[in-house]
């Protein structure tokens, strides 16, 4: 008989110590669980399976995807964190209510009695609503008070494994045909979802690339139209090439006073002459052998000099 359990509980219950007393090794020094963890071994004519699942809040919705296989749970609860107990009724109540979990047995371990504070049974069964909870989702439950480090409490721990086993061994038939189908359904479901997945992020890259290959024809598009904005200047006509260099000639002319226009007019003579006296040339080197230039240049700039005001 093959049988598969799944063993939940919150975060820092004692799961995964709890699978080492069932295999018979050393709970102590144990690091907590934060993902998945199957266990396989052989109890008397049954083919043992179980999957230790994380407890955080994080790992939580996962646990859905192992009950379609599940033929009974064991939920591991901390006696000692009276805190907590609100969150583990909800969580409690939220597994038995599945409709893969609801009508399989459970066993529930009140784990972490030899811890001073400890809730007793009837505390656990009154702050769970277990009675309201298990009749409510038509499940066979026995609540079992142990402690995974102590020899008693590994002994409560290996009993309250063997009621589940004989009531799973019970209603074998029915429980396997059931664990069948929910895990064919699952496996359909799952399958759908991965397709439509693939699907998704099929449409997703093919958005991608089809806005990558307007942005890049849109940038071609505007790079050919500069180009022929470009060569369009350079392959400009003759005529308006010459007629625009033929206005720049025609301002500077305009602009310019010249020795010939001066002579032709005495206005323009006159105003060619105070051009002439009043220009600045370029600056050259002044060597020693031309003193006298110097001094007709001081005596010219003293001459036109302003008085200060």
């Amino acid at each position: 008989m093959k049988v598969t359990l799944t063993m939940l509980g919150l975060d820092n219950a004692g799961k995964t110590a709890t699978v080492r007393v069932i295999k018979g090794e050393n709970p102590e020094d144990v690091f907590p669980n934060v993902g998945f963890s199957a266990v396989g071994l052989k109890k008397g004519q049954v083919d043992l399976s179980i999957f230790d699942l994380g407890g955080t809040e994080s790992f939580r919705d996962i646990w859905r995807h192992y009950f379609p296989e599940s033929h009974g749970v064991i939920f591991v609860v901390d006696s000692s964190d009276v805190q907590r107990m609100q969150e583990t009724r909800k969580v409690l109540a939220k597994v038995l209510g599945h409709p893969r979990v609801a009508g399989k047995p459970v066993l529930l371990l009140a784990n972490k009695q030899d811890v001073n504070g400890a809730l007793c049974e009837d505390d656990i069964i009154d702050r769970l609503s277990l009675e309201e909870t298990v009749t409510l989702n038509k499940c066979y439950c026995q609540i079992v008070p142990c402690s995974a480090v102590k020899k008693v409490g590994k002994k409560a721990i290996k009993s309250g494994l063997d009621w589940l086993l004989k009531t799973v061994a019970r209603d074998y038939d029915v429980i396997s045909e059931r664990v069948q189908k929910d895990t064919e359904e699952q496996r359909e479901k799952e399958a759908v979802e991965m397709r439509e997945r693939v699907e998704r992020v099929r449409l997703i890259r093919e958005e991608r690339e089809n806005r990558e290959r307007e942005e890049a024809e849109q940038e071609g598009r505007t790079t050919e139209t500069e180009d022929e904005g470009n060569m369009a200047n350079l392959f400009k006509p003759t005529g308006d090439i010459n007629s625009e260099m033929g206005d720049k000639q025609k301002t500077n002319s305009e602009l310019q006073i010249t020795k010939t226009d001066a002579d032709s007019c005495p206005e323009k003579k006159w105003k060619f002459w105070q051009w002439k006296k009043n220009r600045v040339g370029p600056l050259s080197s002044v060597s020693a052998k031309t003193p006298r230039r110097l001094m007709s240049g001081f005596k010219l700039f003293r001459r036109n000099a302003v008085a200060p005001l």
